[in-house]
């Protein structure tokens, strides 16, 4: 304990109503503070105590059967009570032997008071050196939160705090968030290394008690807690690690005021992100749907948004197309928040946002090294924020479609309409891989762009219609085994084996389809023209 920070039990000696007062035993809890006195002379007096408390009493409760003072001692102890002192010659003759072993047991320094104390003045005289030695701490304390609050109001962050804590309570002091991901102090860093998850799962369960202990590598250190009050669940926490020297009330009360800090700081960091977030989506969508003519508007509103436009970037646009339930545009803006709120310590080549009530994104790749390909690059990029995005939400499975690769600002929202039509093109078609790249849709998005019109119907009436008709009155499956031919590059026994059909049995279907069709299947220009057969047939009948 700091010198001067309380009036220990040690110090009553040295008033003068204690002169010829006694100490019996309990010598082990002399150094505990003393923050409040109390006289009680009734029964229940283990009800009324509080922690802290110096008890003082004639023994009048007692006095029929002072044995229960071995009881009353033990109870003391465990409810805080620092010291009890007895006055004797009135009630009680002498402190029983088995009392002062009690005491020595519990650490609880039990006190023969002389006969003439007066109680009253006692009282005063304490309360008046505890109130003085209070008031070293509250000075103290004052002088702390004013240095932590000066490191917050001049803009230098919660590193710069957490070292000027360090400093004035003595220890490594960190913060946990609600990740359990760490800041911490520069001696704090060295030691939050060595604390495995469950240490720090342990610490949250235990955070209500505020005095604890954690497992640092493979010794346990003393831990004090104070949770910060910042709306987050579950809630930060500023942590101190008696790794260095014992802490004091007052570092206590430092680390409690200093959590205060921290929360106003976090709020306030939150807010700062939420406006600026909220700026940066709006530009992103203008940006993205072509709200922006100028080049020099575009520069002025990336720049008020701390994102400079870098002139050797390029640009690729993406859409979300969810397999399975389309979510609700308040859902969709939340789960682009949280994937800006995820990747905002990255590098933000990666933003996401609503536009036309669809998640999209926007991805930034800065000048690639020499002999690397830009757009393989933002393939990468792009396949690991999808990766990011199923980690993220398990529960929710997306197709992610990307326009062509943009190679100035000005070109961004062809990219993003470019990924808007192979959203389409994906859906329609029925293309099931998880990321659709524009430049690859190749027939489908001529087939697609053909939906409709008479040229494709005549197609159809002649190259689909006669199989599908004879699949639906033999219960056939004409169609699967030309596109199954197709795929095995017309090798009749692979279709058969991928089929688990006979060799003679696919050989029928194909004379089935020559026949139906009056068409050569070893003919290259009829090859073409069936294969295009198949892609139509795949893809769906377009919305009216």
């Amino acid at each position: 304990m700091e010198e001067g920070l309380g009036l220990a039990v040690k110090d009553l000696l040295t008033i003068p109503h204690f002169k010829t007062a006694v100490i019996l035993g309990g010598e082990k809890g002399l150094d505990q503070i003393i923050s409040k006195i109390n006289v009680m002379e009734v029964p229940d007096v283990i009800d009324w105590v509080r922690p802290g408390e110096f008890l003082m009493t004639t023994g009048y409760a007692f006095r029929n059967e002072p044995e229960v003072l071995m009881t009353l001692i033990a109870q003391l102890a465990e409810k805080g009570v620092v010291a009890l002192g007895i006055k004797t010659k009135r009630f009680i003759e002498h402190i029983p032997e088995a009392a002062v072993e009690a005491a020595n047991l519990h650490g609880l320094p039990l006190i023969e008071l002389p006969q003439d104390m007066a109680f009253s003045d006692v009282v005063r005289e304490v309360m008046e050196r505890v109130l003085i030695a209070e008031s070293r701490h509250l000075s103290t304390l004052q002088s702390r939160v004013q240095r932590l609050s000066q490191v917050l109001l001049h803009g230098d962050g919660l590193s710069a705090f957490l070292h000027h804590l360090e400093l004035l309570v003595r220890n490594p002091v960190l913060i946990l968030d609600s990740n359990n991901s760490w800041t911490a102090s520069p001696a704090a860093e060295r030691l939050c290394r060595q604390i495995k998850e469950a240490a720090w799962e342990k610490l949250r369960e235990d955070r209500m008690l505020e005095t604890g202990f954690i497992q640092i590598a493979d010794k346990y250190v003393r831990s004090y807690v104070s949770v910060v009050q910042d709306n987050q669940v579950p809630p930060f926490l500023l942590v101190m690690l008696e790794a260095e020297n014992e802490y004091s009330i007052v570092d206590t009360l430092t680390m409690n005021w200093a959590s205060e800090l921290v929360g106003f700081e976090i709020s306030n960091a939150q807010t700062r992100k939420k406006i600026e977030a909220k700026y940066i989506d709006q530009f992103i969508q203008d940006w993205m749907a072509g709200r922006i003519i100028s080049p020099v508007d575009l520069r002025m509103r990336a720049e008020a948004c701390g994102s400079p436009i870098d002139d050797e970037s390029t640009y690729v646009a993406g859409m979300a197309s969810f397999r399975g339930a389309r979510p609700g545009v308040t859902e969709l803006q939340e789960l682009a928040r949280r994937m800006n709120w995820d990747t905002a310590a990255g590098k933000q080549s990666v933003l996401w946002t609503v536009l036309e009530e669809e998640l999209t994104v926007l991805i930034t790749l800065r000048k690639p090294e020499e002999g690397k390909n830009a757009d393989m690059l933002h393939m990468g990029i792009a396949g690991s924020a999808l990766a990011r995005f199923h980690q993220m939400f398990p529960d929710r499975s997306i197709q992610l479609c990307l326009g062509r690769e943009a190679p100035s600002q000005s070109e961004v929202p062809a990219s993003f309409r470019e990924a808007k039509r192979a959203a389409e093109v994906g859906r329609v078609c029925g293309i099931t891989d998880d990321m659709v790249h524009y430049k690859d849709l190749g027939v489908y998005l001529l087939l697609y762009r053909l939906q409709g019109t008479e040229e494709l119907e005549e197609f159809k009436r002649t190259y689909l219609e006669p199989l599908l008709n004879y699949d639906q009155k033999h219960q056939g499956s004409l169609l699967n085994t030309l596109r199954m031919y197709f795929q095995c590059n017309g090798n009749a026994k692979e279709t058969a084996e991928r089929l688990f059909l006979h060799y003679n049995t696919v050989n029928y279907r194909l004379e089935r389809i020559r026949n139906e069709l009056g068409l050569r299947l070893d003919d290259p220009e009829t090859k073409l023209q069936l294969q295009l057969a198949v892609k139509l047939y795949e893809i769906k009948e377009l919305p009216q």
